[in-house]
């Protein structure tokens, strides 16, 4: 059997907590050599550093003394990294990580009729019209890719007289490479952008165009260049670079600090702590979720689950704005959407028409796979999406002199691809329905087609307003709530390099955080004084619950977070709600108790909790109605039992289950009438959905709608507080994929399954592996060698030692976890000392932490033995 869906990839990052420890990754996650970053104890002074200045064999690269407090150092002479965990005052060692950016991602979007488009969507055009309000004072500072700051629509100027780019700084350069042994790290003088994606996120917040108006652009702006230009197809920073972007956004005073990349999955990651530390310091910063939402639920990424962070899913635009592609016939012109290229080196640009063909390959196959034996010479090359990679499709072509690629897509939906950079002709995705109907045009005689440079037009898409199909889910790895809002993502059109197109439509949690930094900038300069609590409590509770198409219900907490985003309520607002999500962890089986109204219901899973409302009109009472709202229960298994990384929903149709098998929530008002500038409370009773299979793991939420009206108005105002939680007993669940997925497996090194281990002899030139999946996060898994005669542990495995893992599925960023069996096993959790094994039968034992277990209790682990094999 051949694991094909598996890369050789490990889990997401490892870290641990106790003080003074060293952090071991996995080999398979790439780190810089002899590099680490220290975390100090919190009472420990930043003089400490002169500390590691003394040492011997230890050069200190980087101190940092506001987001974290620590610094980064480079080792010689192979110094031992245990020595600087055990050095006095050190909380945490870590190996540096490199950090790959979010890649613009595909979006479902089809082309129909509907007009709305996102600013009015979201009450940002509202916010200009009615208030005024343009970011202006409020300062925002972008840790990304850098600027192409002199594009017009962002002010066409660096920290001149009246430029909104006062602030800002290069910290990596054009020419590093995590692939280098040694990366080159050279900062230009200003933090120009060689990649696109900071100019993109730039706009979406403060551009001032006629092609791309941004939510805020009036605000001042800072950009922390921290990721280089795209090497071997890869744009890569490092972690103890991305601190320094974030001190130094935090050093310069920003209000706001936009983190539109991200890695691992827990609170406890470096880039997760320093942002939490500059939340508690009155900065707000708001974090992408990442786009790996086919792996479905547990894939949000840190520094999003930090503590205080602001998540941000996304959702799809209303409108895709992209280049037309003229396709003419014998018998008319009509007009199609054309993606962004695959490489901005090579726009799709042609001033007049070319042919356009439908070749097939020497396999007879319009996919393009294989190479063709027609000359494609001045020929545009039309071929269908599926079974090899845009780069294969794209190279085939090339090689047969095609001038250019449309590739249709194989699904319904629009996508941006991405094409090596050594092609040299345009790629360009078009829609599937677009895609045959010139392929029926050509089998009826010769099409041609025209691309215009710098020509846009805006096509209307059926799936505005809906969550993003890449966009991450939660929650976090001990169920708390993420994300906490939505915003537009998917599909949006903004400002890109002058020399890369200078306008590009991109997808992804990248595109809808920047949103979110605009909106806030907005409430900001309304509001000058308020917390970042406020500003998170006024931004959440007013954001409207999305409805999924599919179910009618609304979209999952854990998708959408509180819904999208309103930015002129949230100005407006006069209530403010604590808190802004109720994260239920785990929901037992037992009787009602405080509320006797409910006795009737017996023995249920349920949950009670306070919400506090502070009424901050200054003249007005408000009376305080309430209503519940259900959002789909989300299962990573089919109804058949098949395990699914895409989420099953239920109910598919409300009408098809008595609405007291949903989740319910029954509010005992404490204060249903509160004062002027006073507090009251409500107490909501959660009642979990009745009936559904333990043994398909359920998560369930909600929406508590809190409708305010003062004294004298007719109108009711809405806030809105999500609940999400796992329905049952959290604390027992699986951490590992289930066996039917064909993990855990003991694989060769071409990731073939061992069929009959007991014929397996390790030893010389013969190694194996251990494969296995990460349904949901863990604290610890370890992977060790036993004797299978006497039953006595020899060490741990190559990689055979995680702390704080994350998810994993054949289609996310981290495909699987592997352990090395090569005959030599780890006697520490360090992985520093070896021995070798003795001859004999042995086997794996990996042990994985379920939910909110104790480290080291037996009894709170999920346990795999392998089937026994020989070490020579």
């Amino acid at each position: 059997m051949q694991l094909l869906a598996l890369a050789f990839m490990v889990a997401a990052t490892c870290l641990g907590v106790d003080a003074g420890r060293f952090i071991t990754y996995p080999s398979h996650i790439r780190t810089k050599r002899d590099a680490y970053i220290v975390e100090f104890e919190s009472h420990i002074p930043s003089t400490h550093v002169s500390r590691f200045h003394a040492m011997p064999d230890i050069i200190v690269k980087r101190h940092y003394t506001n987001a974290f407090n620590g610094i980064s150092v480079a080792t010689t002479k192979g110094l031992d990294p245990v020595h600087l965990a055990n050095t006095e005052g050190v909380l945490r060692v870590w190996p540096v990580r490199y950090h790959y950016a979010f890649s613009p991602s595909p979006s479902s979007a089809q082309l129909n009729s509907t007009e709305s488009y996102l600013h009015r969507m979201t009450g940002v055009q509202k916010t200009f019209e009615d208030l005024g309000l343009n970011g202006k004072g409020v300062k925002i500072g972008i840790v990304d890719s850098g600027v192409d700051y002199n594009h017009p629509d962002l002010g066409g100027c660096w920290k001149t007289k009246g430029c909104p780019w006062q602030y800002g700084k290069d910290f990596i350069g054009d020419k590093f490479s995590m692939s280098d042994a040694d990366p080159i790290i050279e900062p230009n003088p200003t933090p120009m952008d060689c990649d696109g994606h900071g100019t993109h996120v730039s706009g979406i917040i403060a551009a001032r165009g006629s092609q791309v108006h941004g939510v805020a652009p009036g605000a001042t702006l800072g950009m922390y260049r921290v990721f280089s230009c795209t090497k071997d197809d890869v744009l890569s920073t490092a972690d103890d670079i991305i601190l320094q972007g974030i001190e130094a956004a935090y050093a310069d005073g920003h209000d706001i600090i936009n983190i539109s990349l991200g890695g691992g999955a827990w609170p406890e990651e470096p880039l997760s702590v320093a942002c939490s530390k500059i939340v508690e310091q009155g900065v707000v910063v708001v974090a992408a979720l990442g786009n790996d939402g086919a792996g479905g639920l547990h894939t949000a990424a840190a520094p999003a689950v930090g503590h205080g962070v602001i998540s941000v899913g996304s959702v799809d635009n209303w409108n895709i704005t992209g280049n037309p592609g003229y396709i003419t016939t014998a018998q008319d012109t009509k007009t199609i959407i054309l993606s962004t290229p695959g490489s901005a080196l090579n726009p799709f640009v042609f001033s007049s028409d070319v042919p356009v063909v439908a070749p097939v390959d020497k396999e007879g196959s319009i996919l393009g796979c294989s190479n063709y034996t027609e000359d494609l010479s001045g020929k545009v090359a039309l071929i269908a999406r599926g079974t090899c990679t845009f780069n294969e499709k794209a190279r085939n072509a090339l090689q047969a002199g095609a001038i250019g690629v449309l590739c249709y897509n194989n699904a319904p939906g629009f996508t941006s691809p991405a094409i090596d950079k050594s092609i040299d002709i345009p790629f360009v995705i078009i829609t599937e329905e677009d895609g045959k109907s010139v392929a029926d045009d050509i089998a009826k005689g010769p099409v041609s087609i025209k691309a215009p440079k710098d020509e846009y037009k805006v096509f209307p898409s059926t799936t505005g307003g809906q969550i993003s199909p890449f966009s991450s889910y939660g929650p976090s790895p001990e169920l708390e709530l993420v994300p906490l809002i939505s915003a537009p993502g998917g599909n949006i059109w903004s400002t890109y390099p002058l020399k890369l197109g200078k306008y590009a439509s991109l997808s992804g949690t990248s595109m809808a955080t920047p949103y979110i930094s605009g909106a806030i900038a907005l409430l900001k300069q309304a509001h000058p004084k308020l917390t970042v609590d406020e500003i998170r409590t006024l931004l959440v509770a007013s954001a409207k619950p999305i409805t999924d198409a599919t179910t009618g219900l609304s979209s999952s907490p854990y998708q959408s977070g509180a819904g999208l985003v309103d930015v002129y309520e949230s100005i407006k607002s006069r209530a403010q709600i604590d808190p802004v999500a109720l994260s239920i962890n785990n929901t037992k089986m037992r009787p009602i108790q405080g509320y006797s109204e409910l006795k009737d219901l017996g023995t249920v899973r349920w949950t009670a909790r306070t919400i506090t409302i502070k009424n901050t009109d200054s003249k007005k009472s408000v009376r305080v109605y309430h209503r519940d709202t259900v959002a789909n229960s989300l299962s990573k298994y089919l109804a058949n039992g098949t395990y699914t990384y895409t989420p099953r929903t239920w109910p598919v149709n409300t009408k098809s289950v008595p609405k007291s098998t949903l989740p319910q929530v029954y509010v005992q008002s404490a204060d249903e009438t509160i004062s002027a500038g006073k507090t009251g409370e409500v107490t909501v009773f959660i009642v979990a959905p009745k009936g559904l299979k333990d043994s398909e793991n359920w998560y369930y939420g909600g929406f508590i709608n809190l409708d305010l009206q003062w004294d004298g108005e007719e109108k009711r105002s809405s806030y809105v507080v999500p609940y999400a939680g796992y329905n049952g007993d959290y604390t027992i669940q699986n951490v590992l994929s289930p066996s039917s997925e064909g993990l855990p497996a003991l694989v060769d090194m071409n990731l073939t399954a061992i069929e009959d281990p007991s014929k397996l002899a390790i030893g010389g030139n013969t190694a194996a592996m251990v494969l296995f999946g990460i349904a949901i996060p863990s604290r610890q898994i370890t992977l060790t060698l036993v004797n299978s005669g006497t039953g006595m542990s020899l060490g741990y495995l190559l990689d055979g030692y995680y702390e704080y893992s994350g998810f994993t599925c054949p289609n996310c960023t981290a495909t699987a976890g592997a352990a090395l069996i090569n005959g030599t096993v780890f006697t520490d959790e360090k992985l520093v000392d070896t021995i070798n094994v003795p001859t004999g039968m042995y086997h794996v034992h990996l042990k994985a932490l379920r939910p909110f277990g104790e480290i080291g209790n037996d009894e709170d682990y999920q346990i795999w033995d392998s089937a026994d094999f020989y070490v020579l």
